[in-house]
């Protein structure tokens, strides 16, 4: 196939295909923004609780190393080949484990957004619909058990019950 056709196939009357590729690379270096970041904040981690988050850190590189490789297949699977566009410069200080932490939870959530809106895009592509609304489910997990570690985390606090007069 020339190439002229074969760039017919792959965008298609309206151009939609190469535009969800497009997004596709998008999807894939966010995942893989999110794995650098997770590695320099798990060496800024200082304090009470550091050696518990570095656990979380440890696992969030590997998932999101594994998301923006499942990014890159579905893009191959299209006949395209990955391409990854990141302007990123990382640095700060150290910091407590629940500031990594909700930072952590800003990347989950913006990850979980950008799914979310991409889903309309591929919606009735039987494969690539499965494999977004997966990726919601697992980035609307990663965010609640975030939500849940730093609620843990934080300290109670008990507010009395004002007194009812008689």
């Amino acid at each position: 196939m020339n190439s002229i056709a074969r760039s017919k196939r792959e965008t298609g009357v309206s151009g939609v295909r190469s535009e969800v590729v497009k997004d596709l690379n998008r999807l894939m270096a966010e995942e893989t923004e999110a794995f650098l970041r997770y590695f320099q904040m798990r060496f800024r981690l200082r304090g009470k609780g550091r050696h518990a988050a570095e656990k979380f850190f440890e696992d969030a590189l590997k998932e999101t190393l594994e998301h923006a490789e499942a990014l890159a297949k579905q893009i191959r699977s299209l006949g395209h080949v990955p391409s990854l566009h990141i302007h990123l410069s990382l640095d700060g200080d150290a910091m407590r484990p629940e500031e990594a932490l909700a930072e952590a939870l800003d990347v989950e959530q913006q990850a979980l957004d950008a799914y979310k809106d991409f889903l309309p895009r591929v919606t009735g592509d039987e494969v690539l619909e499965d494999f977004i609304r997966k990726q919601i489910e697992i980035e609307a997990a990663h965010v609640q058990e975030i939500r849940d570690d730093l609620q843990m985390r934080s300290p109670l606090t008990l507010v009395e019950k004002p007194k009812q007069s008689s």
